[in-house]
Formats: C-alpha cells, structure tokens, sequence
C-alpha cells in the first residue's frame, strides 16, 4: 500500500494590519522642547522689534491715557472709561487690552521695549494654546508633524508683523487667544456626563468669550467657530453646536447688563470719514464688486507677502471696483474654486471641510459686504484667517508629495516636503525680521508705506503730522532742519488733500504751517475756511481762524470765531484762555469773568478758567481773591509749571518762606511731569 502524501494544514491568512493611528509625540520633554523652541523661533524672527518705540495708534492704549498711567491702581476706572476718542467724544471699550497695559506700566513703567517684549511672549503663547488646540479637534486625524508644520507656518507669516509690532494690536491676539479658550472649554464640556463638570466647563467657555470680547469684539465670530467646530469634529455634533450658542448668546447677555451698569451712557459712536472708508452708507448689495476685491487682497496677501503696509484706505485701495477689475475676477475664481471644494468634501465632515470653512467664515467677515471698517482692508484682520489659510496650505503641500497625514516624518524619505516648508519659512522670517524696524516710531512706518502706498490719504495725512511731531519732540534742532520738517509736512498734506480735497484736517494742519512757519496769515486763514467749509463743527479749525483774525488785527472776527469754537465744543479750554486774553488786553474785564464765570455755572470748569479770572482781580488789585483762583486752578491741575512758579516768586517777595517752598516743590513736581510726558511721545 503506498503511502499516502501528507498534505500540511492550510496556514490561516495573514492578520491585517490594524492602522495605530496618526503619530503623535508621547514624551513629557516633548512638551518642554517644544514650548522653549516656539518661544526661540518668535524671538528669533520678531527680536529686532524689541528696540522700537511707539508707532500707529498706541497713544490710544498706553503713552496717551493718563489712567492707564496710574498703574494697577487705575485699572478699575478703566473698566469704566471708553476706548478711544476723537474730537467729538469716546467711543468702543476693551478695558482688558487697555488693563494689561496699565499693569505693564506698573512694573515697567514707560518703556516700549519692555511692551514688546510681552508681545512677544504673548505672540509666542497664542502659537503654543493654537498647536495644542488643534491637536485637541483633529487628534484622530493628522500627526503632530503635519500640525508642527502647521504652526511653523503660521508663527513666520509675514501678515502677522502687524499685530505683533504695533502695540496696539495686543487687542488682536487677546481676542484670538481666548476665542481658542472659548472654544476648547465647550469641546471638554461636552465630553463629559458629569453635571458639575459640564457647568464649570461651560462657565470657562462664557468667561473666555466675555473676557475676549472686552480685549476686543472681534472674537464675536467664535460664536460661529465654536458650533463648527464641535459640529465638524466631535461625536455629539448637532446638539452641542446648537447648545453651544445658547450658552454664549447668555453669557453674552449677563456681559451686556453689567457693562450697561458700571460704564457712563453714551450716544456717540466712532464714525468714519469718507477717506477712512467711503462705503458707509452704502447697502451689502452694492459692495459685492469690493467683497471679491478684498478677498483676492487677502488670498494674495497670505500667498505673497511682499508689500506690507500699515494703512490702505482711500484711494489706495480703490472702494468701488468694476467687475473687470483683476481683483473682481480673482476674487471671483477664488470664491468659485473654495465653494466647489467644499460641496466636494461635505459628506465627509473632516480636515479639509473644516479648513475650507475656517477661512471662508472668517475671511468673509472681512471683505466689506458684511460690515466695513476703517481702512477698508488691513493686514490685522487675516490674524484670524490666516489659521484655516495655513492648514489649506499644508494639505496641499502634503498631498502634492504624497505624504500621509497622520504618519512620522522621516527627513530621508521627506526631504523634498521638508525643503520645500523650510524654503518658504526663510522667505516668511527673513521678510519679518525685514518689516520690523518699519515700525520702530510713527515717522518710520509712515514714511516707509507712504511710499508704497501714495494714494492713502490718511497714510498722506499721519505722515505730515509725525513730520510736525519731530519739531515738538526735538527741540534742538536747527532752524534749518524744522524749515526741512515743515515743507516735508506741507508737501504730505498736499498729497493727502491732493487725492481727498474735503481732508479737513489736512487743509486745517496746512492752515497751521502757514501760520506758525510762514507767517501768512492769509493763506493759513484760507486753509481754516477750507475745513470748516468741510467740517462746520471742527473745533481746531474754528479756533485756529480766531488766532488768525487776532493776528490780522481784526478783533471781532476773533471773538466771533472764539465764541464759535466755545459752541462747538464747550470744553476747549485754549478757547476761554485766548478769548480771555483778548479782552483783558482790550481792558474789557467784565467780559473776561461773565465768560468764564458762565463756562463754571455750566460745569466746564478748568484750571484755565479759573486763572483767567484770577488775573482780572490781580489787575483790579485784589490779590487775595486773584491767589484764591489761582490755587483753584492748582485744585484742578497741579502741574501748572508757570503758575507754580509764579506763586513761589511771589511768596519769596513776600518773605513767607514755607508757602514759597511749597510751590518750588510743585514747580519741581510739574517739571518732572512735563518730561515724563515729552518721553512718553
């Protein structure tokens, strides 16, 4: 019998292998490293912007606000101040921007470069909470490589110069890092069945918001991120989406009674001047040509950030473009290939839907068909943008090398990925480290973008004006060089005029260099015509036509206009004193007390009236009543160097010794005051 060949048992098939997931870093020092090496790379990039002073608007958040200058004792009078002012009142309110300033002038006291350097730290902390953020909603989904590149993207953007070296813009990076806080707590809210923990997680979120929203308003839009993102990238999606907004929509609403209760009404709201954005007025309807524009503005801006500027505006940025303006039609194949990628990627509610939606939803509420702001378009606002801008960005470039998402990059296997990343990080940091030292004062940032930018009227308009602040700064400079300065302003102010002729400032400022520098008080009364033809209620204008009519000779023009500015603006302290010059060389006494007596009985007293009274009576010969006035005048504004000094002379004719000392020591006081000030310029 032959042996029968033994056939082996079938093996069973190979286990497949079950995917572990996308990489990510375990190790605790992973932590470490990457903190300290986020912080490095802001300070490699953005150090050089620590040596500068004050430029763009920071006299509206530190140098220029006297509360901010009390330090920690004045931040609870900041939470009832407004924001900002122009001439004709204070508007906004973000009193947590406006409180980590007076804080910083606490322990630092007046120091741009101390200001900087917590910008910085704070630039460097938003890239760190937004690495960890991301990592937090799309853990499941890509490597901490794919997300390292993210952030390396991100923290070199050029776009970004803005908001880290204008002080100012802190109020930008504020709002984003706790709309991030906003978010994150509601995601940790609704991954728990825990009650208590579900509230306390949900009172984190609403204080994030509300606290962002007192840096600044913008991180409104995180009422739209949020249920995005828990709708996109989370388990639950639906309910905690919609919960989400009625939990902020209440927060929102507690916020709202209590700044209603703690901060003095006000009717006036901050408006725009037709050549800080001519679309006012205009309906949504009517701006769709400019909402494509602004949007190829943006993309082009994110892809190629070669010409930065610090104000666009009027006319640099034209507001009403024809549909077969370049810009429309980029911003029309733009809008058309992300609509068409986000129905492609709809049933998959993943990466690139939630990138696409990212930057659509945030840019969108920057392109003037929503709302318009000042400028019309500007760097600052693609802070936000600029996060979905860079995820689309490093898709892209992972797919375009075929490269996996969620797997560990190995540098042999990568090289032409990591090149091609590392290229454009050199070009971003190298343009940063460039861009900083533009913003090092006022004159060097206007000076530069005007350049780039010589239709921006208002760019124009701040340039001739840092021209004119160099002669109050300086004031060693020689006769030929603040000759230098005041044609260098006039030709600004020219050009500024040249492209919006109804610049009321600008045709009242040329008025001022004609009468202080030229001493043609004809051309300079011209000018202040000009702009009260343009602005009836223009304060300055008004007065500055009085001092010209003074210096004319022709005294009751003087007192019409002087009267003028006094209705206009009832507070404009030089009016009374100028006014009250006038008739005391007039002999009208009289005169001189019922104005500033009236100014008193409607509660506009002032330092300024009460010495103008104080001088009648030295001339009528009572002295005492006249010093009485005087140190009234002492009660609203010590720092009056002249009159301390005038005080202290005559005591030491008098031979009281003790009160001349007095107001030696206030004299002394006020002349510290007064440097103090020039430094903090």
């Amino acid at each position: 019998m032959a042996n029968k060949k033994v056939v082996p048992p079938l093996k069973p098939p190979p286990a497949k292998k079950i995917p572990a997931g996308p990489f990510h870093f375990k190790e605790r020092r992973f932590h470490l490293y990457f903190t300290l090496s986020v912080i490095a790379f802001c300070f490699l990039i953005y150090g050089n912007s620590i040596s500068n002073g004050y430029s763009l608007d920071d006299e509206f958040v530190l140098h220029g606000d006297s509360v901010v200058q009390k330090g920690i004792k004045g931040i609870p009078r900041l939470f009832k101040n407004r924001y900002a002012w122009d001439q004709k009142g204070s508007y906004g309110y973000r009193p947590v921007v406006k409180a980590s300033f007076a804080a910083e002038y606490q322990f630092f006291g007046v120091s741009a470069s101390a200001g900087h350097v917590i910008n910085l730290l704070i630039y460097a902390l938003t890239a760190i909470v937004l690495f960890y953020f991301l990592r937090k909603i799309l853990y499941n989904q890509v490597s901490d490589y794919f997300l390292l590149l993210v952030l390396a993207l991100f923290v070199a953007h050029p776009i970004h110069s803005e908001v880290v070296d204008s002080l100012k813009n802190r109020d930008t990076m504020f709002s984003f890092l706790f709309g991030i806080l906003c978010t994150y707590s509601f995601i940790r809210c609704f991954e728990t069945d825990v009650k208590w923990k579900q509230a306390l997680w949900i009172f984190s979120g609403c204080a994030a918001f509300n606290i962002g929203y007192l840096a600044k308003p913008d991180i409104v839009i995180f009422v739209a991120i949020t249920p995005l993102v828990l709708f996109l990238l989370t388990p639950k999606k639906i309910f905690p989406a919609i919960a989400s907004v009625i939990y902020l929509a209440a927060g929102s609403l507690v916020r709202i009674k209590i700044v209603n209760h703690i901060l003095p009404h006000s009717n006036y709201h901050r408006t725009f001047l037709f050549f800080e954005n001519p679309l006012l007025g205009s309906h949504w309807y009517q701006r769709i040509q400019l909402g494509f524009s602004s949007l190829w503005f943006y993309v082009s801006k994110l892809i190629f950030p070669k010409d930065l500027i610090s104000y666009y505006g009027y006319d640099e940025f034209h507001p009403f473009p024809k549909w077969a303006d370049i810009g429309v039609i980029m911003g029309i194949i733009v809008t058309g290939i992300m609509v068409w990628y986000i129905y492609k990627n709809l049933k998959e509610k993943g990466l690139v839907l939630f990138s696409l939606l990212l930057f659509a939803g945030t840019i969108l509420v920057f392109i003037n068909v929503i709302k318009v702001g000042p400028g019309i378009v500007a760097e600052r606002f693609a802070f936000l943008p600029s996060v979905g801008f860079v995820l689309l960005v490093t898709i892209g470039l992972f797919n375009a090398f075929k490269v996996s998402l969620t797997a560990e990059l190995d540098p042999k296997n990568n090289r032409n990925l990591i090149a091609i990343v590392s290229g454009v990080m050199l070009l971003y940091s190298v343009r940063v480290i460039v861009r900083n030292p533009d913003w090092k004062s006022h004159l060097s940032i206007y000076e530069h973008d005007a350049k780039l930018a010589p239709r921006s009227a208002k760019l124009q308009s701040l340039l001739a004006a840092a021209y004119i602040d160099e002669i109050k700064k300086n004031r060693g400079i020689t006769s030929e060089q603040i000759g230098n300065y005041y044609q260098l302003a006039e030709k600004a102010f020219l050009a500024s005029v040249d492209v919006y002729p109804q610049y009321a400032t600008s045709l009242n400022n040329l008025g001022m260099i004609e009468y202080l520098y030229y001493k043609n008080y004809n051309t300079a009364l011209d000018y202040f015509k000009k702009a009260i033809a343009c602005d009836s209620m223009y304060t300055e204008a008004w007065f500055n036509a009085g001092s010209a009519y003074r210096e004319m000779n022709n005294l009751p023009m003087a007192e019409k206009c002087y009267l003028k500015t006094i209705e206009v603006n009832p507070k404009y302290d030089m009016a009374y004193s100028f006014l009250s010059r006038m008739y005391l060389s007039q002999g009208k006494y009289d005169e001189v007390l019922k104005l500033n007596e009236d100014a008193i009985a409607r509660g506009y007293a002032t330092d300024g009236i009460y010495v103008n009274i104080g001088k009648v009576y030295l001339l009528n010969g009572d002295t005492a009543t006249g010093i009485s006035y005087f140190n009234k005048a002492l009660g609203y504004f010590s720092k009056n160097e002249k009159l301390c000094e005038w005080l202290a002379n005559y005591y030491t004719h008098k031979g009281d010794t003790a009160k001349a000392q007095l107001y030696l020591g206030m004299k002394e006081a006020a002349e510290n005051y007064t440097q103090e000030a020039i430094k903090r310029q």
